[in-house]
């Protein structure tokens, strides 16, 4: 091995280990605000019943015999949920639910009057997903949830999926039933959300470019990652890291039998720079195609994109609200059309909110440890329309805290063996580090709500299913084989 890879290969471990304790730092104090000895004995019971299913998920030795399962399992799991969960949509869903039906009548008319739609041009994707699903079915809610069921229960199967190509089928097989039967990833799918569709497509993306590294294999990535960008603007984000994870490491590929960055061939570089490219252009010209068709009817006056995009740092790097939303943010500049007058008082708050560097770094460390270890408050948003009294959401929000704390620690527990397993370390687990690494880094300046985590909660997940894996093998004296 080269010198220069040898130089990466330790870049590489310090930033895992700096990754780790981070992970550790999350695990300690989410355990620490967990209330009450009795949510540890529940935690204990909780952890008591995974092993039971992992030993029985282990001893299916048809592989479509468990995917069929666990496809049953976690259908019926959200199922159940919808038929009993009433949720009444609230705050923006009412909002894009009302652009669905305006989409449906053809009342284009009325909807650009809507202000919230003419600002945040791109929450009309998913308006127009629900409308297109109200004029196959019925102009029900009901049927944009049992919809949330089907592709909720398909990021299970992604999960499997991408675990398995991270790791191998043990670790797969947890980190399924796990997100399975992960609180959140339940009861999101009685809101109308545009997380539950846009989180799939982004993964089914990921997934295809990790099984079929191909040029077919990247056209339809690119696709399915711009359909969940149009969904929810967060596949642009994806495409970055994505994009990054492979130049680097096709680079370090390639630098494992060179001296020096002189001694790569242009040539060689050419397969990656092409793919990633491919990747690139098939997701712009998708969305931008979507962009236009949305114009071209008449449905908005604008293109596909955020009109406001400085309005999430404002928010975010509000001091008095932590970083949260502000009331008095919305108050003041609500008295500015969209604009340049608007953007320039943006900017104006901005500076203003940066220049202080001791506030600026404490916020950060405030919105650290509230957007990753906070109990997530999305009930709050799924109660409305429900018969869940205070003791049923409280009892489901501290549920979720146990498992939410414990895939922290086996996201902990997982990066310190692959750091003792140099050799484990592919793509995969590169763009699912990036991938979070990149979430902690974003929400440091962005607006938070512990709901956001939804997008990011299925890469936790894999590493998590690794580290169960490692300590359930180191248990029962198992021999682990890569």
């Amino acid at each position: 091995m080269s010198k220069i890879a040898s130089i990466l290969i330790k870049i590489k471990n310090v930033y895992l280990l700096f990754f780790a304790l981070i992970l550790l730092y999350l695990s300690i104090i989410n355990i620490q605000k967990i209330e009450y000895k009795v949510y540890y004995i529940a935690g204990i019971v909780y952890v008591i019943g995974l092993l039971f299913l992992f030993i029985l998920a282990d001893k299916v030795n048809n592989k479509a015999f468990f995917l069929i399962g666990i496809i049953l399992i976690s259908f019926l799991l959200r199922m159940i949920w919808i038929l009993i969960a009433n949720t009444r949509p609230v705050s923006d869903f009412y909002l894009v639910n009302r652009a669905a039906k305006l989409i449906l009548e053809g009342s284009f008319s009325e909807l650009k009057q809507i202000e919230y739609f003419n600002m945040w041009v791109y929450q009309l994707g998913f308006s127009v997903y629900c409308a297109i699903l109200y004029s196959v079915f019925s102009a029900n809610i009901f049927i944009v949830k049992l919809f949330n069921v089907f592709f909720s229960t398909g990021s299970v199967l992604l999960v499997y999926f991408i675990a398995r190509k991270a790791f191998d089928e043990k670790t797969a097989r947890i980190s399924a039933l796990l997100y399975c039967i992960y609180i959140q990833s339940v009861i999101f799918n009685s809101m109308l959300t545009n997380q539950v569709i846009s989180m799939f497509f982004i993964y089914l993306g990921l997934t295809v470019i990790l099984y079929k590294p191909t040029i077919p294999g990247y056209i339809l990535s690119g696709i399915s990652m711009a359909v969940g960008h149009i969904m929810r603007p967060e596949g642009n984000f994806v495409l970055c890291i994505v994009v990054f994870a492979i130049l680097i490491y096709g680079v370090f590929d390639i630098l494992k039998d060179k001296n020096s960055l002189k001694d790569i061939k242009i040539k060689s570089l050419v397969p990656i720079l092409s793919k990633t490219a491919i990747l690139i252009i098939c997701f712009n010209v998708f969305v931008q195609l979507f962009g236009y068709s949305l114009r071209a009817v008449g449905i908005t006056d604008y293109e596909y994109k955020n009109r406001n995009v400085y309005w999430k740092f404002v928010v975010g790097l509000n001091p008095s609200t932590n970083g949260g939303y502000s009331y008095e943010d919305e108050k003041i500049l609500n008295q500015y059309p969209i604009g340049e007058s608007l953007y320039e008082k943006e900017m104006e708050l901005i500076k203003e909110r940066i220049s202080n560097r001791k506030q600026l770094i404490r916020l950060m460390h405030r919105k650290f440890e509230l957007m990753w270890s906070n109990n997530d408050y999305s009930i709050n948003f799924i109660s409305p329309g429900t018969n869940l009294n205070k003791k049923m959401i409280n009892y489901m929000v501290k549920f979720e805290k146990i498992q939410y704390t414990l895939i922290m620690i086996m996201s902990f527990l997982a990066i310190l063996f692959i750091l003792i397993d140099r050799n484990k370390y592919d793509l995969s687990i590169c763009i699912l580090i990036l991938l979070i690494s990149s979430n902690w880094l974003i929400y440091l300046i962005i607006e938070i709500q512990t709901r956001y985590r939804y997008f990011i909660m299925p890469a936790f997940f894999i590493l998590a299913g690794f580290g169960f894996k490692r300590i359930i093998c180191r248990a029962t004296h198992l021999k682990v084989r890569f």
